[in-house]
């Protein structure tokens, strides 16, 4: 699976990163620093999150840098995501 951005109506954006079993493993704001967190698609759908055409790179390099900080297995992640090279039109069902 490649890293897909999704956005909501509040304008938060998180990205889906993996696939663990009926979940999407999904970088997000979570109490104060971004770190990955397991969502099914009806979880992600029922939060009103839809997939953005913005780039996975240049989300993750954005991430990176934020200020209140970045779990360790997410940091993992959003370097495998700016090192790599994907297709920037990403998609999900």
């Amino acid at each position: 699976m490649e890293p897909t951005v999704i956005i909501n109506q509040h304008r938060q954006t998180a990205i889906i990163v993996a696939n663990q079993g009926r979940n999407l493993l999904v970088i997000k704001l979570t109490k104060g620093k971004l770190a990955v967190t397991a969502l099914s698609i009806e979880k992600i759908n029922m939060l009103g999150y839809v997939t953005s055409d913005y780039s996975p790179k240049l989300a993750a390099q954005s991430y990176l840098q934020h200020g209140a900080g970045v779990s360790e297995r997410a940091k993992t992640y959003l370097e495998k995501i700016v090192n790599t090279e994907f297709s920037d039109n990403l998609f999900f069902s």
